[in-house]
């Protein structure tokens, strides 16, 4: 779209009097010397057109083009779009107007839009060219030419290297459809206070010129189209993708107005930091201060700093003993009063760690269970999900202290969330900063930390849940989640492709610990300095690792430098090690206990304001929360932070549905010891987590017998085919019949009449008599288990559905026969030990490998630093190419 020229304003005419002729005016004093002053600034103003400012000759968008061209700016005249003009008096002296300008930051570089002010003579001749602001920042894709309709600004962006022309066998890249509402962005939540107002009002006067900022819909278009085109009629936007047409009226975009193929993007505003974090981050956004001067305040005052600790700790010989009483919340040091064993069955909490610094210190090194924390759900009859301790790893200060939070992957699953500001995606692509407010989520949700640094510092590569925020840089250290919900640690490698398996990663910096040995890649930038200074920088740091025995830890330290974080690594035995963000008030781990209210009742003494807070779920009506920091005298902005909306990207963690689970909610007074207990001893498991259960229930006279069984860590085989693995189970699938059957697939059980996917193994059918069912299998509502109940002679089912309600299920294959089920192919669900079933019909249940921590990319090669650096600093397109276009260039 072409700029259309701005007319001049029409001179206002004073109105006709009734018979048709001009009114008269009385002239007052003075009168004269008005007009006389208004020739004379008309005059100026005709002077400043020839003779300040861009040359006028060679038109308005063109010039405007050139003085930003003088700026490191590089557009077209016909990428110049102006919204408005100024109106009345203050026109004729030539007053402001904004363009919206599409320009890249060089040749070839994918470009942006700005928003540029400016002044406008009457006849719309540029006169001056003043602030310009990015209203995007994307790597990843490119801004096409915007149109205008009043305030309301629309265009489209889309994935780099496209061309409608090509080959139409191409892959076609993301495309989405912007909307920018120059009158302002949205107003902050009812709870914001003054100052966070006002910090918000500062932040965006700084990013748009204006203190109400720019408003904001991302629409995404799913599947890509080949062609999109935008047209307003009057106020209401209409969009075009490819047969595909809607509007889009102002004031009026939602989800729920929208078709199918076009899906919003959250725009929620999170709060900002505290002041200091957020005062280092305005100034670092001063085109003159920037980022590198920012680190060189940073690192002059961390240097003195640590300087002054250093000297007070040898003048004192401060052993840090009474701090870290402190942020364990004890008065004074001591071992751990729950101490976490080693259990030889599950392998979990790993040993005791070996200390740095001698003498140790009371509890340093050893673990400390946290089962019995108020502040963190505890599964049933399982071990800790969280161990924590600390470990002094400077032994020039002796003060210099680790915390360690360590958990079994096996147990939990770690979660990536973007921010609803960082990462800023290569794509414009905001993040919700939200946890998902569903049930299956927030029950299980047991704690969330800081991730990677801001996109600013090196465009580490994020995707979450499929969506990539940041491509991935090659050998960056990455931490990811696999399709199978382990967690997994490894170098990126050149190739730009993202595996399949992958379903969300988070990348920084290269690998800090590799096989307990530091800094592999010989890299001397950990953050906090500028580049080429020597990291010697005290400050907060964390980090995650995957140990030698696969478990997870996340450190945090108050004052440590980079060789001190990764010794503490070492000293938890880490076979790969990252370093995540820093600084106080960006970094820290939060644990919680989220639920229905009546699971998550106040506490029963006061709660401690500095470091523990409980509440309402904010967008979950009936949720409550309580959370803690991981120790009191950690930082953290903004607490409780990740339990609402965060800007910046993070990690949550929550538990894995495992058995046993809690004893079954029957209603009435046990009839005998343990009833409704679920029993894991003696079972043939094989291995950990555990893949089946059994418990004993009254039933009538007589007494049912339940069985669960976890799909995820089972495999189904015909009895008579070759398996590899231990046997967990063997049952009878009997004749096939017409109705309802129960179905194993990979990971999953299902009821149904048909199978619920291609190679899907049927376990056994329905009888379709309810009334005279002997047996009876469901599913689990919230995880999946297949829980079977075998009432023996309890008589009809009535009996039988209280007992599979408590036990989680809502639906139910009923069986007019008890199903045979050998567990490890000997022994009955009462103990007694029997012959397997066998014959054509008979199915094996085989231990599976669930998810846990992995390692992933380790043919990834040690390679020089000028090969990796060089790699790392290149912009990197995450659009997947063909094989043949798939390798990377060479570094210069």
């Amino acid at each position: 779209m072409t700029s259309s020229p701005i007319l001049p304003e029409a001179t206002a005419v004073a109105p006709e009097r009734a018979d048709g002729s001009a009114p008269r005016r009385a002239q007052r004093p003075g009168a004269l010397r008005s007009r006389a002053g208004l020739l004379l600034a008309t005059a100026l103003v005709a002077w400043a057109a020839t003779n300040a400012g861009p040359d006028a000759s060679v038109g308005r968008d063109a010039s405007l083009v050139a003085q930003l061209g003088e700026r490191g700016l590089v557009a077209a005249a016909e990428d110049v779009v102006w919204v408005d003009r100024p109106e009345g008096v203050t026109a004729s002296l030539g007053s402001g107007a904004r363009a919206i300008v599409r320009a890249s930051p060089a040749k070839g570089e994918p470009a942006d839009l700005y928003l540029v002010e400016a002044q406008l003579s009457p006849e719309g001749v540029l006169l001056n060219v003043g602030a310009h602001h990015a209203l995007t920042e994307t790597s990843g894709a490119d801004e096409l030419r915007p149109i205008v309709r009043g305030s309301r600004v629309a265009y489209v962006a889309r994935g780099l290297s496209f061309d409608p022309g090509e080959n139409a066998d191409a892959e076609v890249p993301p495309a989405w459809v912007h909307v920018l509402d120059l009158e302002g962005g949205a107003e902050p939540a009812a709870d914001w206070s003054s100052l966070e107002r006002a910090q918000l009002a500062v932040t965006r006067y700084q990013e748009t010129g204006h203190r109400a900022g720019v408003g904001h819909h991302s629409f995404a278009i799913d599947p890509p189209p080949r062609d999109v085109s935008l047209r307003f009629d009057g106020e209401v936007l209409a969009v075009t993708a490819d047969e595909h047409t809607t509007t889009l009226a102002a004031g009026a975009l939602d989800e729920a107005t929208l078709p199918a193929w076009l899906r919003l993007e959250p725009a929620e505003l999170a709060r900002p930091g505290n002041l200091i974090t957020w005062s280092v981050d305005r100034v670092r956004a001063i085109p003159w201060v920037g980022d590198d001067a920012m680190q060189t305040v940073k690192a002059v005052a961390f240097t003195a700093l640590d300087f002054v600790l250093r000297n007070k700790e040898a003048v004192t010989g401060d052993t840090g003993e009474d701090s870290i009483a402190e942020d364990l919340g004890q008065s004074a040091l001591a071992p751990p009063t729950k101490s976490a064993p080693v259990d030889p069955e599950v392998g979990w909490p790993p040993a005791p760690l070996d200390a740095w610094v001698t003498p140790a210190l009371a509890g340093e090194g050893q673990w400390n269970s946290l089962a019995e924390d108020p502040f963190l759900r505890q599964p049933e009859g399982l071990p800790p999900v969280f161990v924590t301790t600390f470990i002094r790893s400077d032994q020039t200060r002796k003060a210099t202290r680790v915390y360690i939070a360590m958990w079994d992957p096996r147990m939990v699953e770690l979660h990536m969330m973007a921010g609803t500001v960082e990462p800023k995606g290569a794509t414009g692509e905001a993040g919700p900063g939200l946890i998902p407010r569903t049930p299956e989520v927030l029950r299980r949700v047991v704690g969330a930390s800081n991730a990677g640094f801001q996109a600013l510092h090196g465009e580490f590569g994020m995707m979450a849940d499929g969506v990539v925020y940041l491509p991935p840089k090659p050998y960056a250290a990455s931490v990811a989640v696999l399709r199978d919900g382990s967690t997994a640690f490894g170098s990126w490698p050149e190739n730009q492709l993202i595996p399949d398996e992958i379903r969300s990663y988070r990348q920084n910096m290269t690998v800090m610990v590799l096989d307990q040995k530091f800094n592999p890649y010989d890299r001397t930038w950990w953050g906090g300095t500028p580049p080429g200074w020597a990291d010697k920088t005290h400050t907060v740091r964390t980090g995650i690792c995957l140990t030698k025995e696969h478990f997870v830890a996340y450190f945090y330290g108050a004052d440590i430098s980079p060789e001190a974080l990764s010794q503490a690594m070492i000293q938890a035995r880490c076979g790969f090690g990252i370093a995540l963000d820093m600084n106080a008030g960006h970094s820290g781990l939060e644990f919680y206990k989220v639920g229905p209210a009546a699971e998550v009742p106040p506490l029963d003494r006061l709660v401690h304001t500095d470091w523990e807070a409980e509440g309402e779920v904010q967008g979950m009506d009936g949720y409550r929360y309580r959370g803690r920091r991981f120790i009191r005298g950690m930082g953290l902005m903004n607490f409780p932070r990740y339990i609402r909306r965060e800007s910046r990207d993070f990690f949550y963690m929550t538990l894995r549905p495992l058995l046993p689970g809690p004893p079954l909610a029957l209603g009435h007074d046990p009839a005998f010891e343990a009833e409704g207990v679920w029993q894991i001893k003696g079972l043939p498991q094989h291995g950990f987590p555990y893949a089946v259960a059994r418990a004993e229930v009254g039933l009538g006279a007589g007494r049912g017998r339940l069985l669960a069984l976890d799909p995820r860590l089972l495999s189904a085989k015909p009895a008579g085919a070759p398996t590899e693995g231990h046997t967990v189970a063997v049952v009878d699938a009997g004749e096939a019949r017409g109705g309802e059957a129960l179905w194993h697939s990979s990971g999953a059980f299902a009821l149904g009449a048909e199978p619920p996917v291609d190679g899907a193994l049927r376990l056994v059918s329905g009888s379709g008599n309810a009334a005279t069912a002997a047996a009876a299998v469901c599913i689990r509502d919230d995880d999946g288990m297949l829980v079977h109940l075998d009432g023996g002679a309890a008589g009809p089912s009535s009996t039988l559905e209280p007992v599979l309600r408590a036990a989680g299920c809502s639906s139910f294959l009923y069986l007019d026969a008890p199903w045979p089920v050998a567990l490890g192919g000997d022994t009955d669900l009462s103990g007694a030990a029997v012959r397997p079933p066998s014959g054509p019909s008979a199915v094996r249940l085989v231990r599976a490998a669930g998810p846990g921590g992995k390692r992933i990319f380790e043919d990834t090669p040690i390679v020089p630093f000028d090969t990796w650096y060089t790699l790392q600093q290149k912009r990197i397109r995450y659009f997947k190419k063909h094989e043949s276009e798939a390798a990377p260039e060479p570094p210069p």
